[in-house]
């Protein structure tokens, strides 16, 4: 097991942590709350989704513990509860620029993971 993730660590929460950053939509969210908080219809016109999906996946980014809320009238704020998102995000980028052409092109990870 690599030192990074230690014995203690619980491998399938760190799995799932992934999943969530695994995902087009939710990674597009998490981007648009690194600059500040967000409504659900600010993030819609920044997504450029559908309110419904967005809703769903401040669900699954709200259950998980990447944002919390904040209700002002009738309007509620998102913004990220994690810190170090935006390292994690930049030094992915990094990461993956020397295969990025590679990654564009993947046949092997389904189309519904894109």
């Amino acid at each position: 097991m690599n030192s990074a993730l230690s014995v203690a660590t619980d491998t399938s929460a760190a799995a799932r942590y992934f999943r969530v950053l695994g995902d087009a939509t939710r990674l597009m969210i998490i981007g648009a709350l690194i600059d500040g908080e967000r409504t659900v219809g600010e993030l819609v016109d920044l997504v450029g989704q559908a309110q419904p999906r967005i809703s769903t996946h401040l669900a699954c980014l709200r259950h998980c513990g990447f944002v919390t809320t904040e209700r002002r009238g009738k309007e509620v704020f998102y913004r990220l509860a994690l810190g170090g998102l935006d390292q994690i995000m930049g030094r992915a980028t990094e990461a993956m620029a020397p295969i990025s052409e590679r990654l564009a092109t993947c046949t092997r990870i389904g189309p519904e993971w894109v």
